[in-house]
């Protein structure tokens, strides 16, 4: 590869680099946070200034590509261009001076005496620009143009020494505090100590030799460190990451090209063979190279792709609607640095940066200032544009599975109110049968036999009692419902006197488990109503109740009339009832037969799956 090639390939680069950067910052020059106004002017202009002298070199060199005569008008151009830039840089230079903070008073003083120096720079440098326009016209100036681009050559040396200096004696000060600081100083310190090492080379004779030229190629070059270096100071600006990231990653695999184009094969097909096998390489290598651009240089320890991955992960996992908009903002605010981070239905004056969240009415994710008075690079306004995008679905489906969830809780409570509804309606069915045959009871009694009225009237207000709290109550325990049968039974012996007997054989270790309140009361009245009450002899109502593996087993028995009795065939209201609450209670998993008793009478069999105990 030919000086020339070096040339063509080199000049062109460092012309999109410094193009790219002075369009990114004239744009944004007026969002200055983290940077004052003056920095941002001078980078404008330090961009533009090298963008110019680096076309001017790519003219000059793509008209001797061409064959353009030295003296021609294309060629003359170029050099114009590219002195009049180069001329201007001390100028530059003198105005940054003016920016460097320092406490080193050897600095200070460099800094003024460079300060100064743009008093006579403000004579110099308009009449350099003429002479170099003279020359070009074909005249000879009468001041030599070799010995003002000297001249000029020296005077930048001075002040990338000073800009060597200056970085040296910052870097202690921000490394511990400031990352990205300590970032742009390391950068300035490159880029100041690569000018002066080429400067220096380029100027003192004895190097002078016959690789000059490639030395003031390198020269040239330098402008594009001072670029990143800039690029690093400004790095608050939005895009200034992306650009630093595709400049370092595009550079080292220019580099890297450049390099293997210089390998030489003796055979045309293998040199082409080998530029294909460069290229493919490069093209491979584009990928880890930005990721360890974004690693060393930028401080990102994951990609983009990878953060945004991530955060998609810790969103999608929120499952609360209502802890939703909190969590997702400590989610952001932690992820790109936020002092604040809102979800609101309307915007929010005081934010730094807003996103419409898509899909719902004029919602708006706000990020308030970046933490240490910084920008949002393009990465952070990536990652919240992601957010917001993500923010829109999983909103969505929340949404809609509390709303799901509401339903179903909604379906749920009716069902049960229903379901309490109808229970409460059969045992209302159940209970007007106490009061009737009990009322009779009394009347007989009042004036007959007082003392036994008041034990019946003590029975009857037992089993109204139980009948009342039974209605709030879903489960009692065995020994309750045989209490109250115990009750109901006394008021029905007063009635029927020696024609009934009852009897209760029910072990210890079943008395506490739970049955639905009221459950056996109509089994037991059928028992007394339709087997007992026909018979001039009566007969006994027995009620047994045991722990079996499929659940509780409870018996009524009767020594009465049978199944054949009318009423006895299970149809029945107070049957009904009974069947009727069991499915609702406990589906089809309950056991109710209704059977002839041996030798005589009716036995009803429950078998009540799924019972705990109730504690007292």
């Amino acid at each position: 590869m030919t000086l020339h090639q070096f040339h063509l390939v080199g000049f062109g680069a460092a012309c999109v680099i410094h193009g790219t950067q002075a369009v990114l910052v004239w744009k944004l020059w007026r969002r200055t946070m983290g940077a004052n106004q003056d920095e941002v002017r001078e980078g404008i202009a330090l961009c533009a200034l090298t963008f110019f002298f680096q076309f001017g070199n790519l003219w000059r060199e793509l008209g001797i590509t061409y064959h353009y005569p030295d003296e021609s008008a294309v060629i003359m151009l170029g050099y114009f261009i590219e002195d009049v830039a180069l001329l201007s840089f001390p100028l530059l230079f003198s105005y940054m001076c003016r920016s460097i903070r320092t406490d080193s008073q050897f600095v200070l003083v460099l800094t003024r005496i460079g300060s100064l120096l743009r008093f006579p720079l403000w004579v110099l440098v308009p009449v350099g620009v003429a002479f170099v326009a003279v020359h070009c016209l074909g005249r000879r100036p009468v001041v030599d143009i070799d010995m003002i681009v000297s001249i000029t050559l020296n005077i930048m040396l001075y002040y990338f020494i000073v800009f060597f200096v200056a970085a040296l004696t910052y870097r202690n000060r921000v490394r511990a505090h400031n990352r990205p600081m300590a970032r742009a100083n390391k950068a300035s310190l490159v880029a100041s100590l690569l000018a002066v090492g080429t400067f220096i080379v380029m100027l003192w004779s004895p190097f002078r030799t016959e690789y000059f030229g490639w030395i003031q190629w390198a020269s040239m070059m330098t402008t594009v460190p001072f670029s990143i270096a800039v690029a690093y100071r400004l790095y608050q600006f939005p895009f200034m990451d992306a650009f630093l990231r595709d400049v370092l990653t595009g550079t080292t695999l220019l580099v890297g090209f450049c390099v293997a184009y210089t390998i030489g094969f003796s055979s045309p097909d293998m040199q082409a063979l080998w530029m294909v096998i460069v290229g493919l390489g490069l093209a491979f290598m584009k990928a880890p190279v930005s990721r360890w651009v974004d690693k060393t240089f930028l401080g990102y320890t994951e990609s983009v792709e990878e953060q945004e991955e991530r955060i998609g992960n810790l969103v999608r996992q929120l499952s609360g609607l209502d802890e939703f908009e909190a969590r997702v903002a400590e989610i952001v605010s932690r992820e790109i640095g936020a002092d604040w981070v809102s979800i609101r239905r309307e915007s929010r004056p005081d934010a730094v940066e807003q996103f419409q969240i898509p899909g719902t009415t004029r919602t708006w994710l706000a990020l308030g200032p970046r933490k240490g008075a910084r920008s949002y690079m393009s990465r952070q306004l990536q990652l919240a544009r992601r957010i917001a995008l993500e923010l829109s679905v999983q909103r969505e489906r929340l949404e809609r599975e509390e709303t799901n969830r509401r339903q179903l809780v909604h379906e749920h409570e009716l069902r049960e109110t229903t379901a309490r509804a109808q229970m409460r309606a059969l045992q209302a069915q159940i209970n007007p049968h106490f009061l009737f045959n009990t009322l009779n009871v009394l009347a007989n009694l009042i004036h007959r036999d007082p003392a036994k009225a008041e034990h019946v009237t003590e029975d009857l207000a037992e089993i109204f009692r139980y009948a009342l709290e039974s209605t709030r109550v879903e489960w009692v325990r065995l020994e309750d419902e045989l209490n109250f049968l115990k009750s109901y039974l006394e008021i029905e012996r007063t009635r029927f006197e020696d024609r009934l007997n009852y009897e209760f054989d029910v072990g210890s270790d079943v008395r506490t488990m739970r049955i639905p309140p009221m459950i056996l009361q109509p089994l037991v009245e059928n028992a007394v109503r339709h087997g007992i009450s026909p018979l001039i002899d009566g007969g006994r109502v027995r009620i047994v109740a045991r722990a079996e593996q499929d659940g509780l087993k409870i018996c009524v028995e009767d020594t009465g009339a049978g199944l054949n009795q009318k009423g006895r065939g299970g149809t029945g209201i107070g049957l009904s009832n009974v069947r009727e609450r069991l499915a609702h209670i406990y589906g089809g998993g309950v056991v109710f037969q209704l059977e002839e008793n041996s030798p005589q009478g009716t036995r009803v069999v429950l078998v009540l799956p799924q019972h705990r105990e109730v504690h007292a």
